[in-house]
């Protein structure tokens, strides 16, 4: 399927590697131009140069997904370098200790969903919508497994990220913006690698443990190329859904 980005001008919120580089890499394939906005400015530099020398159109931007100003920044700067904001994918990471900390989860796996939201919102409306992409987990449609309520951050703020889409969604869809959580699985990125880069690969928590019918671990790309399908007009009646893409985890 020819997903025909071009023309589109895309701000990946997370963009410098993982998931959200993924989602880059595949609507630069597509045709689109891209704003890598990452915590890590030199990390999204070199991304975005990896990108263009594959043939893609990629800038980068520092931004921190827990501040609204820099967020709004991000979100600017993609209409000034662009003209316009086609297409939001929100994929802001942390290192998983992180999650221990209930409102550090929230600042960034929600606040920051918000603001992009917030300030992309504005910009489609003046061009008559757009498709806003935000990387939820398979915690958004289930529990999260905690040791303790205090640091249950992780799962509370990837449910609230589905429903600030779904209410996004229902909110600007007359307006031809459409919304969707994209809910990854067990996916290989650097932060689960702690998992996976053991001495059978992961294996044994993808089989037994976790009895993931397709028996193996998601690559990045796998989500990357979902959000570029998300992203393009052949998705263009599908809006406040959460997209699970998982291997099957979540069929049981």
């Amino acid at each position: 399927m020819d997903l025909n980005l071009r023309g589109k001008a895309v701000l990946v919120i997370g963009g410098g590697s993982g998931i959200g580089l993924a989602s880059a890499a595949a609507c630069t394939a597509e045709g689109a131009s891209i704003m890598l906005a990452d915590l890590d400015q030199e990390r999204a530099e070199l991304a975005a140069a990896e990108l263009s020398e594959t043939g893609g159109s990629a800038v980068a931007i520092a931004a921190d997904a827990t501040d609204e100003q820099s967020v709004a920044g991000a979100v600017h700067a993609t209409v000034d370098q662009f003209g316009k904001l086609d297409v939001l994918i929100v994929s802001p990471g942390a290192n998983p200790k992180q999650h221990q900390d209930w409102h550090f989860a929230v600042d960034i796996y929600l606040k920051g969903p918000f603001y992009a939201c917030k300030y992309a919102v504005e910009e489609m409306l003046k061009t008559g919508g757009g498709s806003i992409i935000t990387i939820g987990s398979i915690a958004s449609v289930t529990g999260g497994r905690a040791t303790s309520v205090g640091n249950s951050g992780y799962a509370s703020a990837k449910h609230g990220v589905l429903g600030l889409t779904r209410t996004v969604a229902l909110t600007y869809a007359a307006q031809n913006i459409r919304a969707n959580t994209i809910c990854p699985g067990y996916i290989k990125t650097g932060a689960t690698r702690a998992m996976y880069e053991t001495e059978d690969g992961g294996r044994k928590l993808i089989e037994e443990t976790l009895r993931v019918p397709m028996g193996r671990w998601g690559e990045a790309s796998e989500i990357g190329k979902v959000a570029a399908f998300l992203a393009s007009d052949a998705a263009s009646y599908i809006t406040g859904q959460p997209i699970v893409v998982d291997g099957g985890f979540m069929a049981r």
